[in-house]
């Protein structure tokens, strides 16, 4: 009866054990390169995890990391280390999503450990990513690669992904100014541009077009923004091959 008490006790504190190594080895993309099929993987988590087994997926294709070729780091994880991994399979850089699975089942949410996507909303498993709370529906990178995640172990969304449209990275030039800014209803568009037709979209700053319109080009244009609710949006404007991204304060 003693030894059977015994193993129990064991049993159960190696089961603790395991499970709290895979719960606290918080693994995270934290960087991705879809022109090169490159992908940095983090540890955020206390102990060494053996990543080898956990699997990419985007745009429903499948690819384990230890099929990849490993450009640095170890797939034997160490807590606070990186390891990039180039995926056998090739992803779409112009709009793809990927996922980084602890094992292919790739419906649910409990095997994927964490998501990210560009291009578009709407890719591959984002479902699985919004059923998970790690992601909203038809949020996505608006930028140019590659892409690095900028937040912490417990940050999520892709607000916490550098991309073109982040306060940080505007363009200073001057070929179009805004005013008034702050504004509660016009903003008017003064641009030096060239070209016939000027393409405006309108950003939150979580990346989600709010607003895309076309209008003939003239000295001076400007949108309505009536309808947007209170609070700071970017506005890129796109003439030809040229394109600006300015900050405007919404009352």
């Amino acid at each position: 009866m003693k030894t059977n008490y015994l193993l129990n006790l064991l049993l159960t504190a190696s089961i603790f054990i395991i499970a709290s190594q895979t719960l606290t080895a918080q693994v995270r993309i934290v960087e991705v390169n879809p022109t090169t099929n490159e992908v940095k993987i983090h540890n955020y988590g206390p102990t060494t995890v053996n990543v080898s087994s956990y699997w990419f997926c985007h745009l429903f294709a499948y690819s384990q990391l230890n099929g990849g070729t490993v450009l640095s780091g170890s797939l034997n994880l160490a807590s606070g280390a990186d390891v990039v991994v180039q995926s056998s399979t090739n992803f779409n850089a112009t709009a793809s999503d990927l996922g980084l699975y602890q094992s292919p089942s790739f419906g649910s949410s409990t095997a994927m450990l964490d998501f990210t996507q560009w291009g578009s909303g709407g890719n591959g498993r984002e479902n699985v990513a919004v059923a998970k709370g790690i992601w909203t529906a038809g949020t996505f990178i608006n930028a140019t690669p590659p892409y690095e995640f900028t937040g912490t172990s417990t940050d999520l969304g892709v607000g916490f992904w550098d991309t073109l449209l982040s306060i940080n990275d505007l363009d200073n030039t001057t070929r179009f100014n805004l005013y008034p800014n702050p504004t509660n209803s016009i903003l008017n568009i003064e641009t030096e541009h060239n070209e016939t037709e000027l393409l405006f979209q309108v950003f939150d700053l979580l990346g989600k077009q709010i607003l895309n319109k076309t209008i003939d080009i003239q000295a001076l244009s400007y949108l309505d923004v009536t309808d947007l609710n209170s609070g700071i949006y970017l506005i890129k404007i796109s003439a030809g091959d040229k394109s600006e991204t300015k900050r405007f304060i919404k009352n």
